[in-house]
């Protein structure tokens, strides 16, 4: 009985600590050499053999829960921004389509009809939007 208390005491590790040539402070297992480093008692015991299993209605298996419906909420969440995603890029390419068929359209917002600096870069922006949605 003696030996198996012995084996499960905590063991005593020397740690040093000390501050750096940048002034961070650093915790080692050995003293650097030529620094002014301060011993600490730490104690450190054995790992668990196994891990802990959680027990129905310990918080253990509460937080299990409580990440299962985080996840569950995150791949609603990621599909949605999927179907959200391939009708922007349909849009896109839709009205990309629009202004290479048209040959004289209109300003957004407005009566004027789009010059041919002002169709040129509005073509380039539906082309831009089709690359930003549909090549995710």
């Amino acid at each position: 009985m003696l030996v198996a208390c012995a084996l499960s005491a905590p063991v005593m590790a020397e740690v040093y600590q000390y501050v750096d040539a940048n002034g961070k402070t650093v915790f080692s297992d050995q003293p650097p050499p030529g620094a002014k480093a301060k011993p600490l008692n730490v104690r450190a015991y054995a790992p668990a053999s196994a891990p802990a299993k959680a027990v129905k209605g310990s918080p253990l298996s509460d937080i299990d829960k409580k990440n299962a419906e985080i996840s569950a909420e995150n791949a609603k969440v990621k599909e949605q921004n999927k179907k959200v995603a391939q009708e922007n890029c349909k849009r896109a390419r839709d009205n990309l389509t629009s202004l290479q068929q048209n040959g004289r359209i209109r300003m957004p917002g407005s009566t004027a009809l789009a010059t041919d600096s002002q169709r040129t870069a509005l073509l380039q922006q539906a082309q831009q939007d089709v690359q930003s949605w549909c090549n995710q």
